[in-house]
């Protein structure tokens, strides 16, 4: 087994429970790789700290398992997700079969995500320590739900920086179609699984789907980088007067006019813009009740969040409502969105007040050692 030795003091959070150990915080990484990325990692001294999974190529140089000896076989690797399964009966409602069943570090399971779409299953490995363990996962998951198909998007740009490829194909069964039928507390959607974002859909976006349901009743709403239309649907479902929604992407689109039509919207209230959300919002003249902003990440990050919040404001009547998101990064954090919407709303020469904060939804557990594992940033704020 390979055995990683830290520098004196490092193991400090990891006995505090965080689950990752920086490649700076290593001395020694002595013995064989015959039982794959598995390690064991002991402090300065030479005593036990943890169990876990090395890689050399990455600035993440190990994902903890296990602070106990526990070896790492079919058996541990079922408990942990029976464990993750068991949280999701008690809080996914019954009126939703789409959901995270895995979330990496936040189910202990680092390097491992695992969403479900009603009876399909889409796997990504993130780091070759996971990688390692793949065809027993898959197993586990047969096992467990044995009616389901089971397909990998592994085809994420943070492979690569872990030395892997992007992967993605079917890992048990085959999909006669990558459009699935979903249903998200009584909303139905089609998820394309083959070649949607992310494992098909945002998940993680469903507790501030049913938020904006509450304030947007009888309002004109307008939903920025819509995708696939889930928030405009929401506000659909809430009886909004008018919902527009704006993205760029065609195939995001027809997928949109898919899930209208599955719920049997009322189409007259309803109009699809596909363009630039920037571009449109420079040339639109009509204001909002409620607006929706949740764009890609940005690689300039505080002034395109500036830029795009201060457009959204301009475009709300007074007294409205913005809900606005953010990728939460290293070089992006919630302070820095509250920095972002203060510097938009003078620039818009309006009154902004932070009146609630968004979060991703609860099936993406994160662990309160581990805040890195928070990737989705909001507020709803009011507008005078």
């Amino acid at each position: 087994m390979i055995i990683v030795r830290l520098i004196e003091k490092k193991d400090n959070p990891i006995l505090n429970g965080h689950p990752w150990i920086f490649s700076g915080s290593i001395d020694t990484v002595t013995g064989s790789s015959e039982e794959g990325h598995l390690c064991r990692v002991l402090n300065s001294k030479g005593h036990f700290v943890c169990q876990g999974m090395y890689n050399p190529l990455s600035n993440i140089s190990v994902r903890v398992l296990s602070l106990e000896k526990t070896p790492v076989t079919r058996e541990f690797l079922q408990a942990r997700i029976q464990r993750a399964i068991n949280l999701r009966k008690k809080i996914i409602p019954e009126t939703t079969n789409c959901f995270r069943l895995i979330n990496a570090e936040g189910d202990h399971l680092p390097g491992l995500i695992v969403d479900i779409y009603d009876n399909v299953l889409v796997m990504q490995f993130l780091c070759p320590g996971m990688e390692d363990f793949k065809n027993e996962l898959v197993h586990i998951f047969h096992s467990l739900y044995p009616q389901a198909i089971i397909h990998e998007r592994s085809d994420v740009k943070s492979r690569r920086a872990e030395g892997l490829f992007p992967q993605s194909g079917p890992l048990y069964g085959t999909l006669s179609s990558g459009d699935i039928p979903t249903t998200e507390t009584g909303v139905s959607f089609v998820v394309n699984v083959l070649t949607g974002d992310r494992t098909g859909f945002y998940l993680d976006h469903r507790s501030n789907r049913c938020r904006l349901q509450s304030f947007t009743s009888g309002k004109d709403v307008l939903d920025l980088f819509c995708y696939t239309g889930a928030f405009s649907l929401y506000a659909l479902k809430a009886q909004a007067r008018s919902v527009v929604s704006v993205d760029s992407s065609a195939p995001a689109q027809a997928i949109l006019r898919k899930n209208i039509e599955l719920n049997s919207m009322k189409q007259a209230s309803w109009k699809h813009v596909r363009d630039d959300t920037f571009s449109f919002l420079a040339q639109e003249n009509s204001r909002y009740d409620v607006i929706v902003c949740d764009p890609p990440p940005f690689s300039k990050g505080h002034e395109e969040y500036t830029k795009i919040n201060t457009l959204a404001i301009e475009h709300l009547k007074p007294g409205g409502f913005l809900f606005t998101f953010a990728q939460n990064t290293p070089q992006f954090s919630s302070a820095d969105l509250l920095k972002a919407l203060n510097r938009a709303s003078k620039a818009s020469g309006r009154t902004a007040k932070i009146i609630e904060p968004l979060f991703q939804s609860p099936d993406f557990a994160i662990l309160p050692s581990h805040p890195q594992g928070t990737h989705l940033l909001g507020f709803i704020v009011y507008v005078d």
